[in-house]
């Protein structure tokens, strides 16, 4: 039996996975399993986040469960240990936002650069004025943290409006769409060479509060700033003070070190700050995306050929 325990998927979309797999799909939560059910669950489709959480308690009480397939990218929400101690496979979804983040970070280049914010003030007002400078992309430099698939497609985006590309990843070695790849250990070095900067880094010992005082000092003054890797990247109280003295120029943050964001959160009020929950990644393909690395996994799953499936987690 496959179980979805996300609720966003459509009848028609497990009514597809029945057909392709020829297997019983229950959409349900692993608690309001019965037993009989729990006995007969052999693969998991999940987010295995926020309301769609699977404990390390309920997974022990799956005891045919072989592979779960995360419907995010990332996997460290998952109960390892349990994990581990069943040997059940997991494969992710990564690669499935590359598009709709990379058009997210695009947009909020542009809103930067076009002074769209402050066009809408003016439409508000009702006031015809032009005195806004407005920049163009080509010509700036982006720097992007990471270059895996979403930061891969952020490049292959900006190459076309003629920026010079920057990345950085752990080990600095070359990574095809870029034109000069760093080390993580070399940003103060390529920070002040950069107009824009995005990070779709993800959350790691070596990336956690890496955005503080210290290497925001060595940004160039007005920098845009774009986040849509992990909220634990960020030191707030840093960010937020370099955006009031305008160090940063401007920033669009979709992800947060506690979310939601809390309601008198100092960043809900401070200026030139695109605030957005959690949802660069959202696009009406998603699950379509999604379904298309399940089903090929399945294709794998079904034989028992756990190596050769897609996006496969150690």
């Amino acid at each position: 039996m496959i179980l979805c325990t996300s609720s966003d998927l459509l009848k028609e979309q497990l009514q597809r996975i029945r057909e392709e797999t020829q297997k019983n799909v229950v959409q349900n939560k692993i608690t309001l399993l019965s037993e009989a059910e729990k006995q007969q669950v052999e693969c998991i489709l999940t987010y295995g986040n926020f309301d769609d959480a699977i404990t390390a308690e309920e997974l022990e009480q799956l005891p045919n469960v072989k592979w779960i397939q995360t419907m995010s990218s990332g996997t460290e929400q998952l109960p390892h240990n349990m994990i581990k101690k069943k040997n059940i496979h997991v494969t992710s979804a990564k690669g499935v936002h590359a598009i709709s983040i990379s058009e997210y970070v695009l947009g909020a280049m542009l809103h930067f650069a076009k002074k769209i914010e402050k066009f809408q003030v003016l439409k508000k007002n009702k006031i015809w004025a032009d005195s806004e400078e407005m920049f163009e992309l080509h010509g700036k430099t982006i720097c992007i943290l990471g270059t895996g698939h979403i930061a891969q497609e952020i490049a292959r985006k900006t190459k076309v409006f003629g920026m010079n590309i920057l990345g950085v990843n752990r080990s600095g070695n070359h990574v095809e769409g870029f034109d000069e790849i760093y080390s993580l250990h070399q940003i103060a070095e390529i920070f002040p060479q950069c107009d824009y900067i995005c990070s779709a880094l993800p959350s790691t010992i070596e990336t956690r509060d890496l955005i503080k005082k210290e290497t925001i000092d060595f940004m160039k003054d007005g920098v845009v700033f774009i986040n849509v890797g992990r909220g634990d990247l960020i030191v707030e109280e840093d960010f937020i003070q370099a955006l009031q003295a305008g160090k940063i120029g401007g920033a669009a943050l979709d992800v947060f070190k506690s979310e939601p964001l809390e309601y008198g959160h100092p960043l809900w009020s401070t200026d030139n700050l695109i605030i957005t929950p959690h949802t660069s990644y959202k696009t009406n393909r998603y699950i379509h995306r999604v379904l298309a690395i399940f089903l090929a996994n399945y294709s794998y799953f079904k034989y028992g050929n756990f190596e050769d499936m897609i996006n496969k987690i150690n």
